[in-house]
């Protein structure tokens, strides 16, 4: 626990930014590999409204083992569109759709009834970024989430409001700014409607999130590959409870 309360202070302060950050996944699991393929396309020619569309599948082991490979963790659609108003002001429209497994902590695992759930989510988020990268930013975003199971009935939780306040900043590593350190932290509250009481739950912390990214460019800048890290911290009901993503990501950009 002081090893996690030391490392998002230093997060807080480093707060870097990050590219496709993996979804969390709950507590069922020990450790998760998350794979993202996006694309960042520029809309107008002044270049204030951008797209950035993304596809990212994440493998999940067990809360046994760290084998990333044991199971399939979740499918993710994801369109957002980006207006920037002012330098360093900007506003986002996203809508997703989220496919993921249901899995219990004990063998056989899978869950026997409704084995998977589905999410439709809309969100906006507002970001005050500076010029100097390293100088944190910040990102508050709301998001509407509606749950189904695999016949399209409610989930056991078929509503959800969540507030997500992020930091995070950006440090070039090399001259040329083609290799970039990226991380952040990020902290998630939110109140869910429960179908079986009819009431909806208080709004409260529910996780924070830690994450470093390392990103490299391409010569034409067309194409950024990441590779990083994210510790979920989850509020569980037996305390505070860690999970491991590792993540890789690759985002086109400006193609068309």
């Amino acid at each position: 626990m002081k090893q996690g309360i030391l490392f998002l202070v230093l997060s807080c302060s480093l707060s870097v930014f990050g590219q496709l950050t993996p979804p969390g996944l709950g507590s069922n699991s020990k450790m998760n590999l998350w794979f993202a393929v996006g694309l960042d396309q520029q809309l107008d020619s002044a270049g204030r409204f951008r797209s950035m569309t993304y596809m990212g599948i994440a493998g999940q082991s067990t809360v046994d083992n760290s084998n990333v490979f044991d199971r399939l963790g979740i499918l993710v659609v994801n369109e957002e569109v980006k207006f920037a108003f002012k330098p360093t002001w900007s506003v986002s429209l996203a809508a997703s759709y989220r496919h993921q497994n249901e899995y219990e902590k004990v063998s056989p695992y899978l869950a026997a009834e409704d084995k998977f759930k589905q999410e439709f989510r809309l969100y906006s988020r507002i970001t005050k970024s500076w010029k100097k990268k390293w100088i944190p930013s910040v990102t508050f975003r709301q998001e509407y989430r509606r749950f189904y199971n695999p016949e399209f009935r409610e989930w056991k939780v078929s509503t959800a409001f969540r507030s997500r306040l992020k930091f995070q900043s950006q440090f070039a590593l090399s001259r040329n700014e083609r290799l970039e350190l990226i991380a952040g932290c990020e902290f998630l509250f939110s109140t869910e409607f429960e179908e079986e009481t009819q009431q909806w739950e208080h709004f409260e912390y529910g996780e924070t999130r830690l994450s470093a990214v390392f990103t490299y460019k391409s010569k034409d800048e067309k194409w950024t590959y990441g590779i990083g890290y994210m510790d979920d911290l989850l509020h569980v009901d037996a305390g505070e409870k860690s999970v491991n993503y590792i993540t890789l990501s690759i985002v086109a950009t400006d193609l068309f």
